[in-house]
């Protein structure tokens, strides 16, 4: 099995099984310690090959960090709904992206990547970009496309797509976020399902509206 991490436009590292199981390792040491006080001789170990393996595969800890972030992001991005643009029960698509989203947010480790990340965010920002690029900056990415094909149909008014994309995420999704970087219990699903309906409805009346115009 090979696993593909992309290093942006002009550098692919293709990891075979070995350079899987590294990963795999280093996801479960980064998860339970951090950064910081995370080893490469613990992940070796947890890997159970030798340090010169893990060496032949990754330059430093930095290294295997960026790559897992890269790898994590691009899963979770393989799972993201794409809303069928020609579908004229565009509100159902919607509700279909709210869905899936939650969907992530709930079955992922997403908010303990982000525990991860925020702390050695001022110290690695290359690395702090990345997640934003490859995670949510992504998902707002396809949002954005799925909104502005809505605009061209005419059913909404959107002045600025990027906006708009961020502010829908974080409406049907937000609380998911917050809630497990804190490691707070997440809603009850009803409650889940009633929070993304309001959401939506929100989100779709306020820009059915004419687009506020400039002061």
């Amino acid at each position: 099995m090979t696993v593909v991490v992309s290093y942006g436009s002009n550098r692919v590292r293709h990891l075979r099984r070995k350079g899987q199981q590294i990963l795999e390792a280093a996801r479960t040491v980064f998860l339970e310690a951090g950064f910081d006080t995370s080893s490469m001789d613990a992940i070796a170990r947890q890997a159970g090959v030798s340090k010169a393996t893990l060496y032949a595969h990754f330059e430093n800890k930095e290294d295997l960090f960026e790559a897992l972030i890269r790898f994590e992001c691009q899963t979770i991005g393989a799972n993201f709904y794409r809303p069928d643009p020609l579908a004229e029960a565009w509100a159902d698509e919607l509700e279909k992206l709210a869905t899936n989203l939650r969907k992530l947010f709930s079955e992922n480790d997403v908010p303990a990547v982000y525990r991860i990340i925020v702390p050695v965010a001022s110290r690695f920002p290359r690395l702090a970009q990345i997640f934003f690029e490859e995670g949510p900056g992504a998902a707002i990415r396809d949002t954005m496309a799925y909104l502005e094909t809505l605009c061209e149909a005419g059913h909404l008014q959107i002045p600025d797509l990027e906006i708009a994309a961020e502010q829908f995420i974080f409406l049907v999704s937000g609380d998911l976020e917050l809630r497990g970087a804190l490691s707070l219990p997440r809603r009850p699903a009803e409650k889940g399902r009633e929070l993304t309906r309001s959401s939506i409805a929100m989100f779709i009346q306020y820009y059915s509206k004419p687009a506020p115009s400039a002061l």
